[in-house]
């Protein structure tokens, strides 16, 4: 390990999942949709999986899945929970940063544990990277994306890499906003949230990364300003590659202009419309593992497994 600030070859890999295990569901964010939910977990154990809800997910207190204090304590319970083979974020929205403070990584930090989220979760992905030297995955939610309308490479594509295969993702629609091919650490998640990282135990490390980066509903200039902002602190510096979302409701089609104009002149190969988060979910993303991300084929390829 190299410093506990950075993200690195040495960190933890969860166990695979097995076909039929046991999948916890937990809400760190925001109030979960019953129907999406009950949508989510039966097309899950129709797939075959074993369900637990955490005993807090369905509770409300604001616009939050319960108190900081009930939503950690079902994350903290789940990842203790030996009979849980992997967590699923029921949806993200609003709030996860703020029980993280409520979680023991004394306790969690030798059980590392698949963990998968996007969106506000953002936060406890890089959380799990920084603090407890976890990978973890940017990847599809139990109401939002399985309890909604979605494409069937989405799961076949989540369960391969949740079981140990390297895939070479390769995807329509995404373009290369500049060419080459880099290898790195693979990095990121919803730009609104790395921005909230900043200063923090789990702030975003960006250097000889691949980055990812993807949000959805921000108008163009928000997204030039939270570029400008992670520009400003040097986290573009010394990056190998970028790779950024569908970007829906954000005006995509004028974005590439107002990437180029702020990361252009680094010359590293950038991806543009990469379906992984908000938009269409296909692709599950590991942090903390080494990718090779080919902008002249329009591939990011796993350059090892992302579990044991």
């Amino acid at each position: 390990m190299n410093t506990p600030n950075n993200l690195h070859p040495s960190l933890r890999k969860p166990k695979a999942l097995k076909p039929r295990g046991t999948l916890g569901l937990v809400a760190p964010a925001g109030r979960v949709d019953s129907n999406l939910l009950l949508k989510g977990v039966s097309r899950l154990e129709t797939l075959g999986y074993r369900i637990i809800l955490g005993k807090h997910l369905e509770k409300a207190s604001r616009f939050f899945a319960g108190t900081d204090k009930e939503r950690a304590e079902d994350v903290q319970d789940m990842l203790l929970n030996r009979e849980v083979d992997a967590l699923l974020c029921a949806r993200g929205g609003v709030g996860a940063a703020r029980m993280i403070p409520f979680l023991d990584a004394k306790a969690l930090a030798q059980t590392p544990k698949i963990f998968v989220g996007l969106s506000d979760i953002t936060s406890v992905l890089l959380y799990m990277n920084k603090v407890l030297a976890w990978v973890s995955f940017h990847g599809p939610m139990a109401a939002t994306q399985f309890g909604g309308e979605h494409s069937p490479l989405l799961e076949e594509h989540f369960f391969r890499i949740l079981a140990g295969e390297m895939l070479a993702m390769r995807y329509e629609g995404v373009s290369a906003l500049r060419p080459g091919q880099a290898e790195g650490l693979l990095t990121g998640g919803c730009l609104t949230l790395i921005c909230t990282t900043i200063g923090t135990p789990y702030e975003i490390d960006t250097r000889d990364k691949i980055l990812f980066i993807e949000d959805i509903n921000e108008a163009p200039f928000r997204i030039d300003r939270m570029l400008s902002y992670l520009k400003s602190l040097g986290k573009f510096d010394g990056i190998r590659g970028l790779v950024f979302g569908q970007m829906p409701q954000c005006s995509p089609d004028v974005l590439p202009e107002i990437i180029l104009d702020i990361v252009g002149e680094s010359r590293i190969p950038i991806l543009f419309g990469f379906p992984s988060g908000h938009g269409d979910s296909l692709a599950t993303l590991p942090f903390g593992i080494n990718v090779r991300l080919d902008a002249d084929a329009g591939t990011l390829t796993l350059l090892e497994a992302a579990v044991e």
